[in-house]
């Protein structure tokens, strides 16, 4: 019991920062929604060539590594996360996988284990085909986090969303206390990190594979639907009680969703010149809120097309195409963004400026 509750706890690993860190900057490469290929894909084959030549930087893996249903012991699934692992073999760089819906099986009964496998593979695979005894799957063992990363000059902070959303009746997740007490102290221990980052003067990326803010199809324009509503809000809403409705637990309108999103982003809305990095919609987003940035990098290996027009008001960058992005965190903390596409095209650049 005492390891569970350690485990648990806010870790805070603080890494030594190297001059070169220090005084070329450092390059942090976001892509989400890798996982539905079995051969590594163009947009990972472009990624690959941009990390081993930017070793002084570290790759994040945003969620559903692995579709459909995460690590299932088939070996499609497994060829799947190793299209994504065996671009890292010449990498030099840091590398972190993050959680997604169908990483836990898309809301099914078996999302828990299938969570944990996958931890342990990537772990496992970091060891055996690099040498490195590091770990690499956060937040871990099904926890929803935060789990915190302190660097020279930003403070990474992981969270498992589907940790709020795979929770109805007998979905197993990571606990070792209630649900209210559990998430009481993940909002404070999310407030704590925010707090290091602001009295540090270090950048704070969050990273989750859900978006807060999002104009995309599971999004904040997805327009009525009728079967959400009925299933949600109605006395239908026993099916949702019973599982039926997990085809609905990732749109943002969901009931568990919304509330998770808004005690998410009123944690945030505290502080200033926080950079919200997530998945999860298969397109590239750049949006201003604000004082924050959030990024959506869901462009891995699948397409949605936008339904509705993202106007300039909505986002400063929107695009159905497949990609990847770049944040270049240098000297003196100016931060440049760009968005890749697939063959290495660059198709956005911004300055992000902080405001005080």
């Amino acid at each position: 019991m005492a390891k569970n509750i350690l485990s648990f706890l806010l870790v805070l690993v603080s890494i030594t920062s190297s001059m070169a860190q220090v005084s070329e900057g450092y390059s942090l490469f976001l892509v989400g929604d890798a996982g539905d290929s079995v051969a590594t894909n163009q947009t990972l084959k472009t990624l690959q060539k941009k990390l081993e030549s930017t070793p002084n930087s570290a790759v994040f893996f945003l969620g559903d590594n692995i579709y459909p249903k995460g690590l299932d012991g088939s070996l499609e699934a497994e060829q799947k996360l190793l299209s994504q692992l065996n671009i890292l073999k010449k990498y030099k760089g840091d590398w972190y996988f993050v959680p997604g819906n169908h990483d836990w099986a898309k809301g099914r009964w078996k999302g828990y284990k299938n969570i944990i496998r996958q931890a342990n593979y990537i772990n496992q695979f970091a060891k055996d085909s690099l040498q490195n005894s590091q770990k690499h799957f956060f937040p871990e063992q099904g926890f929803p986090g935060p789990f915190v990363i302190e660097n020279s000059n930003h403070v990474l902070i992981f969270t498992d969303t589907d940790w709020w959303l795979h929770r109805p009746f007998f979905h197993k997740v990571g606990k070792n206390a209630s649900f209210s007490d559990m998430e009481d102290s993940y909002y404070q221990r999310l407030d704590s990190a925010l707090v290091l980052s602001q009295q540090k003067n270090k950048t704070p990326i969050f990273l989750t594979h859900h978006p807060l803010v999002n104009y995309g199809e599971h999004g904040e324009k997805t327009g009525r639907q009728p079967l959400r509503f009925l299933v949600n809000y109605t006395p239908l809403q026993i099916l949702g009680l019973l599982g039926l409705n997990r085809a609905l637990l990732s749109e943002m309108r969901q009931p568990r969703y919304m509330k998770m999103k808004d005690k998410m982003l009123a944690s945030l809305n505290k502080y200033k010149n926080v950079i919200a990095v997530s998945g999860h919609e298969h397109n590239l987003q750049v949006i201003k809120k604000d004082s924050h940035l959030y990024l959506i990098s869901g462009a891995g290996s699948k397409l949605t097309h936008y339904k509705h027009p993202i106007t300039e008001k909505d986002a400063l960058f929107a695009k159905d195409v497949s990609g990847f992005m770049e944040l270049q965190l240098l000297p003196n903390q100016e931060k440049i963004l760009k968005v890749w596409g697939e063959n290495g095209e660059l198709l956005f650049s911004y300055s992000v400026s902080d405001s005080r």
